[in-house]
């Protein structure tokens, strides 16, 4: 796994949600970062406080801003947000247990996200677009 750089296609065109998404890339790198460089879970863990505190902001900024256009399947986009969280503290207790991280785990965070971003978010800036 490298590190996840961001790249124009993963824009959904909202600039704070696409800033957002950024900041979780940036945190991801960090945890990515200190995993190679073997470091303890004292470093490793305030980082994963802290994108497990970002990603629940995110998420319901996100949810605010896509339940204003459209009310249609967005419980199905919350679950897809809670199935994450819920993923990440599962990662942080296996990783507080076993006394460090898996680049494993974190690449399944990685794709998770990359692919949320892609081809989830994008549905609700077209349900918009079709309702206009």
């Amino acid at each position: 796994m490298t590190q996840v750089i961001w790249q124009d296609s993963y824009s959904i065109g909202i600039d704070t949600i696409d800033t957002q998404h950024k900041q979780l890339f940036d945190i991801m790198n960090k945890i990515y970062v200190a995993s190679e460089e073997e470091s303890d879970l004292e470093v490793i863990m305030p980082l994963f406080d802290q994108l497990q505190d970002y990603t629940q902001y995110h998420f319901d900024e996100e949810e605010q801003f896509f339940t204003t256009l459209s009310k249609s399947n967005i419980e199905q986009h919350k679950n897809e947000h809670q199935f994450f969280i819920n993923e990440l503290e599962k990662i942080k207790q296996q990783s507080l247990r076993i006394g460090t991280i898996s680049l494993e785990l974190l690449y399944f965070l990685n794709d998770w996200l990359v692919n949320h971003i892609q081809v989830e978010d994008p549905k609700y800036l077209e349900q918009e677009s079709l309702t206009q």
